[in-house]
């Protein structure tokens, strides 16, 4: 379907892109810079097919660990592929049993330089690409930026100086926008996910 071919055009990773199914089988993963605000992980995994063989359940194990974690999946859909709509529904499904519950997903519809437009279909959180030509990648970094600004916060938190190592954790866990020592406190300003922000709510700078 193409998912190394768009990680390597995404991240200027050199993992081999070949024609042939199973062709990654370890979960590879990139760091990516979406914009300005977000760096994201991004991980190159083995497809999903309906009848997996026996001897390849171990490696295909580890995808399915993948989808546990992410926050965001890019369903990358080979457009030319005369049985596209049964491989969307065996992903579709897998998906369904094994991510977590509500995760966004962005149907990429790869190779649609080799197909005819009006055979992709349009809608939200659906998008045309060309991962060997780069036809429409920067609107994929815009809908991946979108569909996870919907997961962060932005805000200011003033933490006492016995907090300090939390200044790391942001740093680690957020995108760290400003620091500033002050009599009060630590200024930190970040945009962040619900689950820190979650805990570090009751420090929100007021006003």
């Amino acid at each position: 379907a193409g998912k190394s071919t768009l990680l390597n055009a995404l991240t200027g990773a050199d993992i081999p892109a070949n024609n042939r199914l199973f062709d990654t089988l370890d979960t590879t993963t990139r760091q990516l810079e979406v914009s300005d605000t977000l760096t994201v992980l991004l991980s190159d995994t083995v497809g999903f097919i309906a009848k997996l063989p026996h001897h390849l359940v171990e490696a295909f194990q580890a995808t399915l660990e993948e989808l546990q974690y992410a926050d965001l999946l890019l369903h990358v859909i080979d457009a030319g592929d005369p049985e596209r709509e049964e491989h969307i529904a065996v992903v579709d499904k897998l998906i369904a049993q094994l991510a977590k519950p509500g995760i966004p997903v962005l149907e990429c519809y790869n190779k649609c330089d080799t197909v005819d437009p009006d055979d992709i279909p349009r809608g939200r959180d659906k998008l045309a690409i060309s991962a060997k030509t780069g036809e429409n990648l920067p609107a994929l970094l815009q809908a991946i930026e979108k569909a996870l600004d919907l997961q962060r916060k932005k805000a200011t938190f003033l933490l006492p100086y016995a907090m300090g190592g939390m200044v790391d954790t942001l740093h680690a866990q957020a995108k760290v926008l400003s620091v500033e020592y002050t009599a009060e406190g630590i200024e930190i300003t970040a945009i962040c996910d619900l689950a820190l922000y979650g805990k570090l709510q009751g420090y929100v700078k007021k006003g």
